[in-house]
């Protein structure tokens, strides 16, 4: 991934840091949750771990009166690093989608619990 500061292509994913879940720009209390990839066994608990999150959110967004179709999500983190030690500050986010998470299983996950809240979802195809 491309630095926003030296514009090389030397942005990593940290090791450890904090995901950030938003979907149709409502964020829940409960939106964020750390991960860990430090080792193989660690990495392989983030995709469960990213599918309670979206669970959690579709049963708190089913309970709303006026719901809109989902049409933006965005699962993102500050939790970055520049190979040539350039300052990234915790403003800066940065998605995961296709770093971490393909955007096929996204829109699965997505589509899968949609249908099991009864939720509409008019995501764009890019």
């Amino acid at each position: 991934m491309y630095c926003p500061k030296c514009f090389n292509n030397t942005l990593r994913i940290c090791s450890k840091g904090v995901i950030n879940i938003a979907i149709n720009g409502k964020q829940m209390d409960a939106g964020r949750f750390l991960f860990n990839l430090e080792n193989e066994e660690k990495s392989k608990q983030f995709k469960p771990a990213l599918k309670v999150k979206v669970q959690e959110f579709f049963k708190w967004y089913s309970n709303f009166q006026n719901k809109e179709p989902i049409n933006l999500v965005a699962i993102d983190t500050s939790d970055m690093m520049c190979e040539h030690g350039c300052v990234i500050t915790a403003k800066s986010k940065f998605s995961i989608v296709d770093i971490l998470l393909s955007k096929s299983e996204l829109l699965e996950l997505l589509d899968q619990e949609a249908n099991r809240w009864g939720i509409e979802i008019k995501i764009a195809e890019e």
